[in-house]
């Protein structure tokens, strides 16, 4: 069904911005999904990757952070405008995003959310991933990850390609002037990464390399999405557990962990417990 959807979005738009928003979609968990995905259309792939690959971070990072309406001055807080990172991205947005049609701070969800999973964050961590793969783009760096995972253990290769880790003023951040208490918290870790894999990255290689005539990417990522590890657990998959009397989830898969899903989704959420197979 993943796939399918991808299918249908690459016969419609770009296939660029149909990978983007699919990504900022899952950067955003449930609560900031749609959020994401305006950001995403606002600032499309195309444009955020005109941006010289020589040019500073900070100016991705700023019409990112600016036109989803997340920087400082922008949700009411001028005092937390101090700090020389804070002070750049401000005077940069400042200098090219007059015309910028912006989201409002409001817009994004903030409670009951881990701190990790900050927008702010989130989306300074898209931003260098953009950075790490400006020199093709991040299509096709992300199809040639793809490529290159071998058939055992690809998944690391796969999640290394994603990982950011946590480094200068968002090392113990987690949000513009909000501490961590710790310094080892990557932007973006191995379980989201994990989940971007499984949910975008292998569905969408896989879509792709069907309708580009390529064979070997299509099985490649099948491959990898059926023998993918387990992912960690959520409160959908712990229900399921139940509900389906298993006993034991140690030797699943992220794909059976799929499947548990779309049955709640398809059958249990909907009550259609009879037709239930």
């Amino acid at each position: 069904q993943k796939a399918a959807i991808f299918q249908v979005g690459l016969q419609r738009e770009e296939t660029k911005q149909v990978l983007w928003k699919s990504w900022l979609r899952a950067l955003g968990y449930s609560k900031n999904m749609k959020p994401f995905e305006e950001l995403a259309c606002r600032v499309p792939l195309n444009f955020i990757e005109s941006i010289e690959p020589g040019e500073r971070l900070v100016l991705k990072q700023a019409w990112l952070l600016g036109t989803a309406g997340l920087l400082p001055s922008q949700r009411l807080k001028e005092e937390f405008c101090h700090g020389e990172e804070t002070r750049e991205l401000e005077q940069v947005w400042q200098s090219v995003g007059k015309e910028a049609k912006t989201m409002r701070g409001s817009d994004w969800n903030f409670s009951h959310i881990y701190p990790n999973n900050s927008p702010v964050r989130r989306i300074v961590a898209q931003s260098q991933l953009l950075q790490r793969y400006s020199k093709g783009g991040l299509l096709r760096g992300i199809l040639q990850l793809a490529k290159e995972a071998p058939s055992i253990s690809g998944q690391r290769v796969l999640e290394n390609g994603l990982i950011v880790a946590g480094d200068g003023y968002w090392q113990d951040h987690f949000d513009f002037d909000v501490r961590a208490k710790t310094k080892n918290s990557a932007l973006l870790g191995c379980g989201k990464a994990g989940e971007i894999i499984v949910n975008v990255l292998l569905p969408f290689a896989f879509s792709w390399g069907g309708i580009a005539g390529e064979p070997e990417l299509k099985e490649k990522a099948l491959y990898l999405y059926l023998n993918y590890p387990k992912l960690a657990e959520n409160g959908i998959t712990r229900h399921m557990v139940r509900q389906l009397c298993l006993e034991d989830m140690a030797n699943f898969t992220a794909c059976q962990q799929q499947g548990l899903i779309h049955i709640f989704r398809s059958y249990c959420r909907e009550g259609r417990c009879t037709q239930c197979p």
